[in-house]
């Protein structure tokens, strides 16, 4: 009984001979590039988009909140997906539509259209047909990868960390380097061509990427025993009890996560008054955080598990959330120090929820829990952009309040709203852990050590008769 090596464990997870490995490696590739144009049409560069074109904190808003609204559409996935059993290329396709339309489209319209009512209504009504279309496929690039994924636990830990580790150092790495490069140019016209020109570079790499993924084997997806039907997808999950649970922790994280979503970035950039770069440094820290911190991390989830790691992790954020609340144009130096805590704790919050998903994914019937779980996700992060916009609408954009002196807007008590969500949910699924937790998994906690490291030959063994 030895440990594997963390040079076998990399050898043992990726490769371009066997097509298992060589399905990991495009999905490790596929993560790189998605750090790298995800940078450029979300986030601080999304934010600064809209609002050159002069969107406000509530329009940026709403046409935040579209893309989940519209993303519910996945509910018909399954009955559209049954139909096909060889998807590859209609799944590619329906992903160049989707970044064609919220890219290329997005940015050729304020052309033609002025007005900042007209140009919101554009932008909802793009968003909202390239994430229509798109989630009518999106589900099946899932099932269609999932087959990739090593089945032991070990490589699977290792899989899901190497992958963020190596996505986040790259999403790091651009993001300050690109955040630098549009805070230098100090002529407005200028920042507008390279927010436009790192647009544009992002579709090129969309396609790289799918290039890649059509190079991925396409495995046979099981044949539904009768004909399926849209209900299915909210009847099926709820004979899942474990299931059902680990949807509900998925669904509070999303509403959660969602509540102050775009509206941050423009509290920072308009009220706080920081630039680009200092923004995007403070995010790029992230990547270092999940090098450094990730062992650490992988030892904690180890010990005690996917959920309580999970639940410790938000818990962890708690306080961070508080502090936000106090970061202001008179404070800005929190900023950076909170962002670097809020980072660490993050890694063991993306590590953990990760797997989340798949403690007790069904193996019957996948596309469809998939779907499931993908509906009401976005359902749950709609309702917290709508609920954070909705706040900031009755609050007021412009209104500041003062507590003893000290300047509140809205945006900041959506951290505090978060804050207290948070804690509940940290509590509830930590108290939960053991009844959401896969028994096959429980067993091994129970076994002092075994489980987390094993011998090179038994970790080949399972692989060859899981894989």
């Amino acid at each position: 009984m030895f440990r594997i090596s963390p040079d076998s464990q990399f050898r043992l997870i990726y490769g371009w001979q066997d097509e298992r490995q060589k399905g990991r490696t495009i999905i490790l590739i596929n993560t790189l590039l998605i750090g790298v144009y995800n940078v450029f049409i979300t986030g601080i560069f999304y934010t600064g988009f809209l609002s050159m074109y002069g969107i406000d904190l509530v329009g940026v808003g709403i046409v935040t909140f579209i893309n989940p609204l519209a993303n519910c559409f996945i509910l018909f996935s399954p009955v559209v997906l049954e139909r096909i059993q060889k998807r590859k290329n209609i799944l590619l396709i329906s992903k160049i539509f989707y970044y064609f339309m919220v890219i290329i489209a997005t940015n050729i319209m304020p052309l033609f259209v002025t007005s900042s009512q007209g140009r919101i209504f554009w932008f909802c009504l793009l968003q909202f047909l390239a994430s229509a279309v798109y989630a009518l496929f999106n589900s099946g690039l899932t099932s269609w990868f999932y087959n990739f994924y090593p089945q032991h636990r070990i490589l699977r830990t290792n899989f899901i960390s190497y992958n963020q580790i190596f996505g986040s150092i790259i999403t790091s790495v651009v993001t300050i380097l690109s955040g630098v490069l549009a805070t230098a140019v100090q002529n407005p016209s200028v920042q507008k061509n390279i927010i436009l020109g790192m647009r544009y570079l992002a579709f090129v790499l969309v396609l790289v990427d799918v290039y890649f993924q059509a190079q991925a084997k396409e495995y046979p997806y099981p044949v539904q025993a009768g004909k399926m039907r849209v209900r299915d997808v909210f009847i099926l999950p709820m004979k899942y009890k474990k299931f059902m649970g680990n949807m509900l922790i998925m669904f509070a994280w999303n509403y959660l996560a969602n509540l102050n979503n775009g509206l941050w970035h423009y509290y920072l950039l308009t009220s706080v008054g920081f630039n680009y770069s200092t923004i995007t440094f403070a995010a790029g820290l992230y990547g270092l955080c999940v090098l450094l911190t990730t062992p650490l991390w992988r030892r904690i989830l180890y010990r005690l598990s996917w959920l309580r790691t999970f639940a410790f992790s938000v818990l962890l954020l708690v306080p961070l959330e508080v502090a936000f609340f106090f970061v202001t144009a008179r404070t800005p130096w929190l900023y950076l120090p909170l962002a670097v805590l809020f980072h660490i704790a993050s890694v063991g919050v993306n590590l953990s929820y990760a797997n989340v998903l798949y403690l007790n994914l069904p193996k019957e019937n996948s596309t469809t829990h998939v779907c499931f779980q993908a509906v009401f996700c976005n359902v749950c992060a709609f309702l917290g952009l709508m609920s954070g916009t909705l706040w900031c609408k009755l609050f007021g954009e412009k209104t500041v309040i003062y507590l003893w002196g000290f300047p509140t807007t809205a945006v900041q008590y959506t951290t505090l709203f978060r804050a207290v969500g948070l804690l509940i949910l940290g509590v509830v699924v930590y108290k939960n852990w053991k009844k959401l937790t896969p028994d096959a998994e429980l067993e091994l906690l129970k076994q002092k050590g075994c489980g987390y490291s094993t011998g090179k030959e038994k970790i080949i063994k399972e692989k060859s008769e899981t894989d």
